[in-house]
């Protein structure tokens, strides 16, 4: 869920965001649930525990939410991670490669 709050600035997670809403709907009992910013991560924690605790008293939603969650599998994996490389003062490079994980070589072809 906190996945969900994290990407619902893309189009995809903004999907799954609402979707969840949807869910919450059905926790509340209400037309429209409490507004919930995905950028506030307390109330986004006070939202993932009341689904939470709805899920362990009802089997049937507790279902519905994993299968939400396996919906939006791609969005709520994606990355969250930031990576920083600066190169500055007076380092002379010839190439650069910014990324996250890198797992083997990388060669520029000399």
């Amino acid at each position: 869920m906190t996945a969900a709050a994290g990407g619902a600035a893309t189009a995809a997670g903004g999907a799954a965001w609402e979707s969840l809403m949807a869910l919450a709907r059905r926790v509340t009992g209400r037309a429209e649930p409490e507004p919930v910013d995905p950028a506030d991560d307390a109330a986004v924690r006070e939202l993932r525990a009341r689904l939470r605790a709805h899920a362990a008293r009802d089997a049937a939603f507790a279902d519905d939410l994993r299968r939400w969650a396996d919906e939006h599998r791609a969005v709520l994996t994606v990355s969250q991670s930031r990576t920083e490389n600066v190169i500055s003062g007076q380092a002379q490079v010839t190439n650069a490669v910014q990324a996250d994980t890198i797992n083997g070589n990388i060669s520029f072809g000399r």
